[in-house]
Order: structure tokens, then sequence, then C-alpha cells
């Protein structure tokens, strides 16, 4: 098999998706045909020229033509998504991961500010801009725009790997929001068509294409392949099923249909119980989760050992009821359950006898489990400030990554992994958490440098400085670029996202925010500073225009005074 770029992969009877993918990741990688985010692989590659692919989308009749488009939320679709927008249609983007519904909306105007639409049509504004659409909805879908990583002239399509995309057709398919009619496009790159590609390699739930669109040219399928019907729940395993929890709602919604409802290898669905037990199922959100762990330092629970039982779990066929005593020592509130049983109620003799707690003196603290030593820890960097822990876990999870346990700063940006294995295995753990996205931005992987300074949870608080580095020679400032109108709330975090979307990076920031300024540095060559101009123009903090000129004096910010951000 060969692409139109010459990307030779052979038809061997071991041959699998995986391989194709990697032959494709690799030869954009060398070849240099993608511009940010790199690398490439396991994502739908940012291909150089993909803004020209989505402005021939924009000419194709079945484009002009649809009222409501769905875009997946991929870089390299994102000029289809303002061109959506901009047209005046509904744009509609699958939420990442399909963790909290499947679709987002957001309506196109064909009077605003084309600036705003494309902001709008980046990952952040879908984030700020787009409502949610439930499944009960009645929407109509009349053109699908995905992206792939391989396809073949004859309408066979192959993405990164996770499944989602199919998923998404599928449960558009069950909600009626298309049929075999809809056309499905793609656009990629041109060394990423293939004349052919194997047919045993491809399921009944894989979503062909109907036209292929490359910066250079646009090719419609002549012989159309058959879409997925819906979801072939007998393809789905438990943990899929676990993960993505909008599919328990199809469920119901199928077996009411009298549709016959068993996940891959006639397994049963998860009961309501396992869902509950692992954190995903209905009412087993945040609240459950913080039951599951019991004790800790979460708010209320002071530093004694919580307990939560619920109603109907005890093996004894008794009821667990709550009772909550106030206890003088200390004014502390102490949480106890008893059991209802036919003998005369014990909540006057519900003391804290059977916890060795005396008038005296406080509860004798348990012996602490030693603690394992670590072997190797993990650097995660560029942690966005607003994710969670939880969403790190659920990646850590779909990645197969078990850590011992998380050092969490996702505040500041950063977190560590921390391992108890042979140090040989930390290799496999990077390459299982290459291309990790936490709400859709590209988190940095390194190994950590020293794990012994992880041992301390209270690492911010108790573990002893180390000394620096020497500092690596700065290379000289050749010009800078002054922003101004800058809003006094916009965070310098809020700036860097708007520069990674533009493919600005400066060497520093010299940041005043909430003076209303900052100041970009570089240390390219002085006629650099026209492109970055013009990558700049019309850019917008909090939906502000900011004035962006270039800066008279190169070396501004070089004072100790000032608060200057030191860029990766």
């Amino acid at each position: 098999m060969l692409s139109k770029a010459g990307i030779e992969v052979a038809d061997t009877t071991t041959l699998t998706k995986g391989d194709i993918r990697k032959k494709v990741w690799t030869f954009i990688e060398e070849n240099d045909l993608a511009n940010f985010p790199r690398p490439v692989s396991n994502r739908i590659p940012n291909f150089k020229g993909a803004g020209e692919a989505g402005q021939r989308v924009s000419s194709l009749q079945c484009f002009t033509s649809a009222q409501t488009v769905k875009v997946n939320p991929d870089k390299p679709q994102e000029e289809v998504r303002f061109l959506t927008l901009d047209a005046g249609k509904v744009l509609l983007v699958p939420t990442p991961r399909l963790r909290s519904g499947l679709f987002n909306r957001m309506d196109g105007h064909t009077q605003e500010n084309k600036e705003t639409l494309r902001v709008m049509a980046q990952t952040e504004g879908i984030k700020k801009h787009a409502k949610p659409v439930g499944l009960d909805s009645k929407v109509k879908v009349d053109l699908i725009v995905i992206g792939s990583v391989a396809v073949s002239r004859t309408g066979r399509r192959i993405g990164k790997g996770e499944g989602f995309g199919d998923l998404e057709y599928a449960m558009m398919k069950s909600m009626k929001a298309v049929d075999d009619s809809t056309p499905v496009v793609t656009t990629v790159h041109d060394c990423q068509v293939f004349e052919d590609l194997p047919e045993r390699l491809f399921g009944p739930h894989d979503v062909p294409v109907d036209i292929i669109v490359t910066p250079t040219e646009v090719f419609n399928v002549s012989h159309r392949l058959s879409k997925p019907e819906g979801i072939y729940w007998h393809l789905l395993t438990p943990e899929k099923f676990k993960q993505v929890p909008i599919l328990r709602v199809l469920r119901d919604q199928e077996q009411e249909a009298g549709k016959e409802v068993t996940l891959a290898d006639g397994l049963d669905l998860p009961s309501p119980e396992e869902l509950k037990a692992s954190g995903r199922g209905r009412g087993g959100g945040r609240g459950a989760r913080r039951g599951a762990r019991g004790a800790g330092r979460g708010r209320g629970t002071g530093r004694g050992k919580a307990r939560t039982f619920s109603e109907g779990d005890d093996t004894k066929a008794q009821k667990n009821i709550q009772v909550t005593i106030n206890v003088s020592k200390k004014n502390r509130i102490v949480k106890r359950t008893v059991e209802t049983t036919t003998q005369p109620d014990r909540l006057g003799s519900a003391d804290l006898d059977d916890e060795d707690f005396e008038a005296g003196g406080d509860k004798p603290q348990r012996p602490r489990k030693p603690k394992v030593p670590i072997t190797y820890a993990v650097f995660l960097g560029k942690v966005p400030p607003a994710c969670r822990v939880r969403e790190l876990k659920d990646s850590l999870q779909d990645r197969d990554v078990k850590p011992v346990d998380i050092n969490w700063r996702g505040r500041n940006g950063f977190a560590f992994l921390r391992f108890t294995g042979p140090t040989e295995d930390c290799d496999e753990v990077l390459n299982k958490l290459n291309g990790l996205t936490l709400q859709d931005q590209q988190i940095i992987v390194e190994k950590a440098k020293d794990k012994a300074m992880l041992y301390d949870n209270e690492m911010e608080e108790k573990a002893p400085r180390r000394s620096q580095a020497p500092k690596k020679p700065r290379l000289p400032i050749t010009y800078a670029i002054f922003l101004g109108k800058v809003p006094s709330t916009c965070r310098v975090r809020e700036l860097k996202d708007a520069l990674q979307d533009r493919e600005v990076q400066p060497a520093d920031i010299t940041w005043r925010g909430r003076s209303g300024f900052a100041f970009l540095r570089f240390t390219g060559p002085i006629e650099g500073c026209d492109d970055v101009l013009s990558k700049l123009k019309g850019l917008l903090l909090q939906n502000q225009p900011v004035v962006v000129e270039r800066a008279k004096d190169k070396n501004v910010g070089m004072d100790d005074d000032d608060e200057r951000v030191e860029m990766p």
C-alpha cells in the first residue's frame, strides 16, 4: 500500500491500524509537515495547509446548503469551525471524551466581528461560548466534518485510535440526528491519503467518509461505503461503557425500545452498584467519591476518621442510620453509626468506649503504614489551573498508568506521579503518557529529576530547598512587542493560551496585567517581528481587543523590579 506522498505500508497478515498510524505520524514528523501541537503521535495531526483545506470545505455544495454542521474539536479543523460560524450556521462540537454530554452548540452570526468568531472556533472559545445540547434535543445534522490519521480513496478512515469519532456517529444515529445520506467529510494532508486500506481491518462500527479534502484537491468517493446503523453494544467493553456516562442514557432508551443490550464477549452491563463503586455511575459524583474515601482533609471532616454508610448495604439486612452526637471534648462533632435492630434503641449507650476514647485524653493515633520506597517519578507541566485531579486520574486510567500516588499542584500548573516499580518501567510510562492533554491543553511529560524531594506530601512547606542549578546563559533580546489595554482581571495564563493558539513563542513575558499592559520579548531575527505582529492582529483577552505594537526599546522588562515570566 502506498499513500499519495509515498508512505509505504506492507500489507502483511499481522498488519494493524496502529501500524498504519505509526507510519503516518513518523512520516509527518520526519518531513516537518505539521504545525503546533507537536509531536503528532496519538493525535489528529495539525497538518500544514489545514487552513487551505478548510477553505475548500466551505466551497462544497454540501457545506453551502447545510444549516447545522458537526465538526470535531481538533486543531486542524479549526478553520472549518470558523467558516461555519462565519456563514451563520449552527456549529456542533462534541464534548471532550464525551464525558459531560454529546454536543456543545454555537450559533454563527454573519455580522459578528471575524476575530471574535475565530476565538469562538478555538478550544478556549468553545468552552466560553458554547451551550450543551441534551440527548433529548431534536437535532438534525446536515454535514459531518471529521479529522483522520489515514484515509483511503475508497472511503475507509483510520482515526487516532480511541474510538470516540465512531461512537459520536453511532450516538447521532441512535438519536436520529443523522441518516445514511448525511455526508461525512474529512480534511487531511495529501500524505495521509492512501489508494486503499485493507478491508479486514475495519468493522461495521467504523465510520467511512464520502469526501476527502486536502490542501490541493477535493476527492469524492465514487462508491460510498455503508455507514454504522447505531451503537454496536456487543463491541463495547465494560471499561468504555463506564468511561462514557451518556451511554447509560442511550442504553436505557434502547432497552425500553426492546433492543438487546449486552457488551463485548456477551458480558452484562455493569450494575448501578458497580458504576457507583467506580465513581462514574448516576449519583456517583464527587460527593460519592468523597464518601468512599472516608477520612481525609475535606471540608467538614476535620482530622477524625469519617465513616459513611448507605441504607440497605448491610449484609445482615439491618438498616444502618447515621447519628450525630455532640461531644464536648475540644468541641468536636463525632459522627457515629448504629444499627437498628429488634432490641432496644442503642442511642443511649452510643458513647466512645469502643473507640478507646477516654475523658482524660485524646484517641490514640493508629500507627502509620511504612512508606513504600519511591523508585522514580514523572513530572507533568503546563497543567491548566482550572483542571481537577479527578480529570487527571481519569486520563491515567484511560492510558493504564497506575502511580502509587499523585503530588497535585494543579493551581500552580504542575503535578508529580510517583511509582514504586523498577526504574526501567519509567520509559514505558512516558510512552503511555505521550500526547497527554488535560482540558484540551498539551501537557509536558518528563521524568522527574529528583524522586527524593517527593517523599513528603507537604512538599511546599517541608521539603528543603534544593541548590539552584546555574542558569543557562540568556540569548540576547532582539525585539519586543507591546500589548496595551490588557484587562486588569486578566491572568498571564490566559495570555499564554492565546499566544499558544496563534503559535507565538516569546523568550519571556514582562507582565503588568493589573496596570493594563505587557511586553513580549524575542530572540529571533528582527525581520520576524512583522510576522509576529501579523499573527497577533486582532488579539482578544477576555473578549476585549488588545493594542499590539512594536516596542520602541527591545530591552524593556530587563529591570529587576519587572515581573518577568520565563517561557518554557
